[in-house]
């Protein structure tokens, strides 16, 4: 079979020949096809192109509409190179009989992770403190300590998830091993499971606040005016999951205006963001930005690597 993988940058440094400790090895990947292409980025003109005599696809993010598989008469599988699968069209794949996969669970302890790092940043003001000595105000200090930013022990604290997938699961499990109580909201719209507590009900009462569910038309901007309303004013913010279940202007308003204490985003609605978001104003106080790297660990990587490889491994005519 031949295959094109059409944004291999999209995994970071990579090798398709060899296994080099600090890059990811696509050479597992290679050895699936007769023939693998391998391009770093494709732009939305060049995509016919590269397709054209390919029977497999393998795209983190290159848009697969109904247009262009029916321009593909000989594709048989779409490979995407992560979980979501918003930018393909399942229901134009499933009527042509292209089978189309994903990669589930490769990146949960990731996300996990830096969901901890940022309420853990949030209660030791790590960066602001990192910003002081870097300025040579701890240089100048009258005593051996600096204190200007308040911190605090995150242990009693109450952490509200919303979604409680994989991901959910695993940031509980490690907010608990730091004594945290942790509760889990219903998503508005959704039938209510034994374990939840209405939004109305819990937001009030959290200190942290941590978005692990999936964009869909019932989340698009759940995290509104309304919902920061509802938010302590000494609450955080956490987004590891999609951008746009954030209004990005109410929650600006929301930190200018000290109505919750802080957020710490990893995603936002446009990615790479424009200038004009309204998040990246300087007037916006209290909030920490990731440019999407929640997913990003080397392990969890070379997993996804894998997954990739064991579902095109699974195909007729692929050994």
């Amino acid at each position: 079979m031949k295959a094109v993988l059409l944004d291999a940058d999209t995994l970071g440094q990579w090798q398709a020949d060899q296994d080099i400790e600090t890059n990811v090895n696509l050479l597992p990947l290679s050895e699936c096809f007769e023939q693998l292409d391998i391009y770093g980025l494709t732009k939305p003109e060049q995509v016919i192109e590269r397709c054209q005599d390919k029977e497999v696809i393998i795209t983190n993010k290159v848009v697969i509409d109904r247009s262009l598989m029916q321009q593909l008469p000989q594709l048989k599988v779409i490979q995407l190179a992560a979980t979501g699968m918003n930018n393909i069209d399942l229901i134009a794949a499933k009527e042509m009989g292209i089978q189309c996969f994903n990669v589930a669970d490769y990146s949960t302890f990731a996300v996990a992770q830096l969901t901890l790092s940022f309420i853990l940043n949030a209660a030791n003001r790590t960066c602001e403190h990192h910003l002081l000595t870097k300025s040579g105000a701890w240089q100048q200090s009258r005593m051996f300590t600096l204190t200007n930013y308040p911190t605090m022990e995150v242990a009693g604290k109450n952490l509200l998830l919303i979604g409680y997938g994989n991901i959910g699961k695993k940031v509980e499990q490690l907010a608990r091993a730091f004594d945290m109580k942790v509760q889990v909201a219903n998503i508005p719209g959704r039938p209510f499971r034994e374990n939840q507590i209405g939004l109305q009900e819990s937001l009030p009462q959290a200190d942290f606040v941590s978005l692990h569910c999936p964009l869909t038309d019932e989340t698009k901007h759940l995290v509104n005016s309304d919902f920061l309303r509802q938010m302590k004013s000494t609450a955080h913010l956490i987004n590891t999951a999609r951008g746009p279940i954030i209004d990005e202007t109410a929650l600006a308003e929301a930190l200018i205006n000290r109505q919750i204490a802080g957020a710490s985003l990893d995603v936002l609605s446009q990615e790479p963001p424009s200038p004009d978001n309204p998040l990246l104003q300087d007037k916006v106080p209290n909030i920490i930005i990731t440019p999407h790297i929640a997913w990003a660990s080397f392990e969890a990587k070379q997993r996804l690597i894998e997954g990739m490889v064991n579902n095109l491994k699974s195909l007729n005519n692929v050994d």
